[in-house]
Formats: C-alpha cells, sequence, structure tokens
C-alpha cells in the first residue's frame, strides 16, 4: 500500500535508512572507493518526499535483497550439477521472498517524482560524473520494485562510463545491475575492471567469485573468495560462499570446513541458521579431514579447441566467449581464414568501453588459442558482423 508505514501483506516495518546516497544491500557507504558522499541539495518542493522514498527503498532491501546479498540465491547449492536454478516451486535457499498472494509493492508519485528531478539534473550537466552516478544509485535501489529502473541504472552508468572508463562507482553499479539481472558474464567482466583497479576489496571480489559460481565455474569461484580470506580473513560472505562452492565441486570435507567457520562468523541468527541448514547438507557424506588427506587447489579449466576440425574449433571458441557467445547466430566461412560472425543483437558501438576491451581480448586469446591447437600460421580474419543487417562491426585479424 502506497505510503504505508508497514506491509499489508506481511507485516514488515518501513524504517528510513539514514542516508539515501547508501549503497544497497550490505555494501556500506564507502565500498566504492573514497568515503561517503554528502547527499545533493534537494529542491525544496520535493523535501516532503524524501522520507517516503526513503521508506520505500528500506523495505526494498529487506525483501528484495535479503540478509546478505553477496549468497548465491541458487537451489540445491551443494548439488554437483551447478547449473540447477532456483524456480518458484522450490524456493531459494535462505533467500527472503514475497508471501504467497503478495501485493505487487509499487513506487507511489512522490517516489517517482524524486527520481525524476534526480534525472532532470542529470541531464542539465552531462558532464558532472557525481551526479549521474548518483542518479544510477536511485534508480538502481528503485528497480528492486520497478524492474523498468535497471534500465535507467545502467544506463546511467554507462553515461559515467564513457566520460570516465576506470570509475570505480560507475564499474560497481553496473556490475550490480547485471548481477541482480543474473547477466553473469557482463557482470564478471565490470568486476574484474573494478578490481584491476582496486584488488583489495572485499565485497566486490566476493560478488565476482558469486558469479563466477553462477556461472558454473566453481574452481574459480573458490580462488576468488580465497583471495579475500587471505587478506579479510574474517569475511563472512566469502567464507559462507567458499563452503558452496566446495559443495559444488564435491569436496565436502572443505566444504564442512568452511561453513564451520562461518557459523563461528555469521552475524545474526538468520545468517548462522543458513549456516546451520548447509552443514546438515554435508555432516552425512563428508568424510573428516584425517579421512580425506590435503589436496591440492584445483586450476581453473583448461580451454581447449578440440573439435576435429578448424573451423568447427573455431565456432566453439565464438559460442564459449563471455558476453557475446550466446549472441553468435551463425558463423561463415568466405574463406579457409576467414569467418564472418553474424551476431544476433549485439551492438558493439554501445558497450562500455572496459566490456569492449575485453570482448576483443578474449577474442584475440580464442583465436591464437585455436590456431595453435590446428597448427595454423597463416593470418585469421574474423568480422563481427550484425546479423539483421551484415554490417561489419568490427575486423580482427590474429
Amino acid at each position: 500500500m502506497p505510503g504505508a508505514f508497514f506491509c499489508v501483506g506481511c507485516g514488515i516495518g518501513l524504517a528510513a535508512p539514514a542516508n539515501l546516497a547508501t549503497s544497497p544491500g550490505s555494501r556500506p557507504a564507502d565500498a566504492k572507493g573514497g568515503g561517503e558522499r554528502p547527499p545533493a541539495p534537494m529542491p525544496p518542493s520535493l523535501a516532503p518526499f524524501a522520507a517516503t522514498f526513503s521508506a520505500i527503498i528500506a523495505v526494498g532491501i529487506l525483501v528484495a535483497y535479503g540478509v546478505m546479498r553477496q549468497i548465491p540465491q541458487r537451489e540445491a547449492l551443494l548439488s554437483s550439477s551447478p547449473s540447477q536454478a532456483a524456480s518458484p516451486s522450490s524456493p531459494v535457499q535462505g533467500a527472503r521472498q514475497l508471501p504467497p498472494g503478495h501485493p505487487a509493492v509499487q513506487l507511489p508519485k512522490e517516489a517517482r517524482d524524486f527520481i525524476a528531478a534526480i534525472a532532470r539534473r542529470a541531464e542539465a550537466n552531462p558532464r558532472d560524473i557525481a551526479v549521474w552516478d548518483k542518479y544510477g544509485d536511485v534508480c538502481f535501489r528503485a528497480a528492486a520494485f520497478d524492474s523498468s529502473y535497471y534500465t535507467k541504472a545502467a544506463d546511467a552508468y554507462a553515461h559515467v562510463l564513457k566520460l570516465d572508463p576506470d570509475n570505480l562507482d560507475a564499474l560497481r553499479g553496473i556490475g550490480n545491475v547485471d548481477f541482480d539481472q543474473h547477466k553473469y558474464d557482463e557482470a564478471i567482466a565490470a568486476y574484474e575492471h573494478y578490481l584491476s583497479r582496486k584488488p583489495e576489496d572485499p565485497e566486490v571480489r566476493t560478488d565476482l567469485g558469486t558469479m563466477l559460481l553462477s556461472a558454473g565455474s566453481a574452481d574459480q569461484a573458490v580462488m576468488q573468495y580465497r583471495k579475500v580470506l587471505e587478506t579479510h580473513p574474517n569475511f563472512f560472505e566469502a567464507t559462507f560462499n567458499l563452503g558452496i562452492a566446495y559443495g559444488q565441486m564435491n569436496e565436502l570435507a572443505a566444504a564442512r570446513s568452511a561453513f564451520e567457520k562461518a557459523k563461528t562468523l555469521a552475524p545474526d541468527a538468520d545468517a548462522k541458521n543458513r549456516v546451520t541448514e548447509m552443514l546438515a547438507e554435508v555432516e552425512g557424506g563428508a568424510p573428516s579431514a584425517s579421512e580425506q588427506g590435503s589436496k591440492p587447489e584445483q586450476a581453473g579449466p583448461a580451454v581447449s579447441a578440440n573439435s576435429s576440425n578448424f573451423e568447427g574449433a573455431m565456432e566453439r571458441m565464438l559460442r564459449d566467449l563471455p558476453i557475446a557467445g550466446p549472441k553468435v547466430a551463425s558463423v561463415q566461412w568466405p574463406s579457409a581464414t576467414r569467418a564472418r560472425v553474424l551476431m544476433d543483437n549485439f551492438p558493439m558501438n554501445q558497450m562500455p568501453p572496459f566490456a569492449a576491451a575485453k570482448f576483443m581480448a578474449d577474442l584475440k586469446n580464442g583465436i591464437g588459442g585455436v590456431k595453435s591447437a590446428h597448427n595454423v600460421r597463416a593470418p585469421v580474419e574474423i568480422d563481427i558482423c550484425d546479423a539483421a543487417s551484415g554490417h561489419v562491426m568490427q575486423s580482427v585479424t590474429e
């Protein structure tokens, strides 16, 4: 009910957060680099609505994010098949969900007007990075209720990245948008670029690990969680997720060890109960550390092109590319060393600089790997084309 002080469907109270500029979920105010930014001056006519909007955003954090956003929201977290995702008929473990029949939560007019005022300020100041970051942050929080705001948040962060490709606020913001929309490869690209500038951030590295875990790369997720714990040994989210990753790898003794530590670090009763549930799943089948013995850390999956011919190996590599792979419609071979890759809905000119750079680097590395595997020494040209128009968006010769 718009304007209510508690949820009429589930009774959750609407307590306003201290500051609209605070990042969502468990993220501290200064987690995106630099200290907490003082809130921007508010137009006098909108001041009465600030508390209303704050309250709406607060309940969204409770309902949409759960206790900790970094915990992977997946069904059968200890399954040997990491691709099993939660469905409406099988609730996500550890995630808060709206009760059955809960009415849709909508932003009231006052909140929409508040966001629109920030949007107008951003549009009037196209080179003001701070106000565009703020606009992206507010839209990101509003998207917990109205998913159309995800697009507005992504556009705001993309605007910042055109002005400053290394802007930490926008890199983390667009990564968070992709995180929430389960766009794993895009989120991974954003978080990796962020961490190239600020590698010590435990929250973003934990989010990176969770995206890798969700994408089916549990071994790479383990590497990221362990990096976090090398410098932040008491970081609960990384410890808990490490247990989940080991469970998906069927390393049950290692999973149990991680969960036992996570239980001692749990910040509240709800988190501790979730750890207890996970421990119960591994207790029956996990050998003790002495029974299992020490095992070397597993390396990431090897990249190989094992198709029977060069063209097939090249197509497989293209379809396995992060971000771009699912967009490959077909691969045409005008000659033995030239390919036209037809892409569906892949506007390269609209990609943020960091994502375009990662795509090109992955493509060149992949071409080199396939050439080496099939002993091809001649230059290979790849044209990245729009499938609808046939227009060549980018050509690469390797």
